[in-house]
């Protein structure tokens, strides 16, 4: 009897099919690492423009509000007395502007709506 002997169909990719799969992972795996470290970049820029834009927007201290020379507008102020809001302030102080009109602004110069007594306050 003869043995005819045929070569078998390996199951398994060569090496040539090894060698692309993991250069293809390793693709993926770089593009999302470098996905993940430009969007971390991103929110820090943006976190730093942020901070560096709210310096001026903390509530006033008395000790922030000098003597104006001559010639500079004045800045008013009202140095806040326990339960006192935003809104009696603005009653005492809007004149003929509206109540809410002027509590936004007081918002606007103060950078919030929190205010403690001992605070100062600025007037729009």
């Amino acid at each position: 009897m003869t043995a005819t002997l045929y070569h078998a169909r390996r199951s398994e990719p060569t090496s040539h099919h090894v060698t692309a799969a993991r250069y293809a992972a390793r693709r993926a795996v770089a593009s999302v690492v470098v996905v993940v470290v430009v969007a971390l970049g991103a929110f820090g820029a943006s976190a730093m423009v942020g901070a560096l834009g709210d310096v001026g927007s903390r509530p006033a201290a008395a000790s922030d509000i000098a003597a104006s020379p001559a010639g500079a507008p004045v800045v008013r102020i009202h140095v806040a007395q326990p339960g006192d809001t935003l809104w009696s302030i603005a009653d005492r102080y809007r004149g003929e502007v509206g109540r809410s009109r002027f509590v936004d602004a007081l918002i606007d110069v103060n950078g919030g709506i929190a205010i403690q007594a001992g605070q100062a306050v600025r007037l729009p």
